[in-house]
């Protein structure tokens, strides 16, 4: 006699609603992401053609150049810097702000009393923009601003922020990485609290403190949050454009200036479109081989994505 059992009608019908509302879902998203599709392709395809092309802006008029505009960046003598100014910003807020979100998430999903109103503090930045954000720290690291007033009533002189070279460049990660570490750290706080406390539980019973629980049973279970808020912050610090445009201008020259400024001095100020184009395509190629590369990687990083 055979023991298989069958799905009982109850559950088939379960499954049929259940498919019946994703279609719905999937159908009702269907036009706008067809619309951001298409917006997207049409407005990349047509920067790769001005790109292509020598734009007299008041002519109104384009001249075909082929690659000219890309051999015009290996030999700009300001992409020396500005490149470099770029990956700094890269590396240190992706990974520091990796770092201090992820640290910050597990503070403060201690069971501490008054946890809620630091919770509530550390996302206030989150909410202003960016350009308001800058000129709250305008104000206090200008000469004379209230950080060097500060240190001033302890005998300290306060160094040129704002004059270039890489103490400016540590300013504007400094401003950058606070203003979104608040959205960072509610992402990794939630997938926190998801953790099954069954296995944390399982791991003090084995004798493993919390270090050790940390490392082998937190962090494994939290990977896809921090695979997620990496990515964001990588993204993010290639945009890096509101805090150089109203703290320096990219100055003095161009010590302080990055990838996605260079595009829009470029472009608006000196009305180089063609050669904006180009920088704008070089910072979308890097963007999206940086990003494909970690995420053809995840696999070593994220847990069960290997299975």
């Amino acid at each position: 006699m055979s023991t298989q059992t069958r799905p009982t009608p109850t559950r088939g019908r379960a499954s049929g609603r259940e498919k019946g509302r994703n279609l719905f879902g999937y159908l009702l998203l269907t036009p706008q992401m067809i619309a951001f599709t298409a917006i997207g392709v049409v407005a990349i395809g047509w920067v790769i053609w001005l790109s292509l092309h020598h734009v007299n802006v008041l002519a109104g008029t384009q001249e075909f150049v082929g690659l000219d505009n890309y051999a015009r960046i290996l030999t700009d003598p300001s992409m020396i810097t500005v490149l470099p100014n770029t990956f700094f910003f890269v590396v240190v807020l992706s990974v520091a702000g990796t770092v201090a979100a992820l640290l910050l998430a597990l503070l403060l999903n201690q069971a501490l009393r008054g946890i809620n109103i630091f919770r509530t503090i550390i996302f206030i930045p989150a909410l202003v923009t960016m350009v308001a954000w800058a000129l709250v720290w305008s104000f206090i690291v200008q000469p004379e601003g209230l950080l060097d007033a500060l240190l001033g009533s302890v005998g300290i002189d306060g160094p040129p922020w704002l004059r270039g070279g890489w103490l400016t460049l540590v300013v504007f990660a400094v401003i950058q990485l606070t203003k979104n570490i608040g959205i960072n750290i509610m992402i990794l706080l939630g997938a926190l609290q998801a953790v099954p406390q069954e296995l944390i539980e399982a791991g003090r019973i084995d004798g493993a403190g919390s270090p050790r629980i940390l490392r082998s049973v937190v962090i494994p279970q939290i990977s896809p949050a921090i695979l997620m808020v990496f990515m964001l912050l990588i993204v993010g610090s290639f945009k890096v454009f509101e805090v150089v445009l109203l703290l320096t201008e990219g100055g003095p020259g161009v010590q302080s200036s990055v990838l996605s400024f260079e595009v829009y001095k470029q472009g608006f100020l000196l009305n180089d479109v063609g050669y904006a184009s180009a920088l704008a395509v070089l910072l979308f190629a890097l963007i999206l081989l940086l990003t494909t590369i970690i995420w053809q990687t995840r696999k070593r990083v994220i847990f069960h994505e290997g299975e």
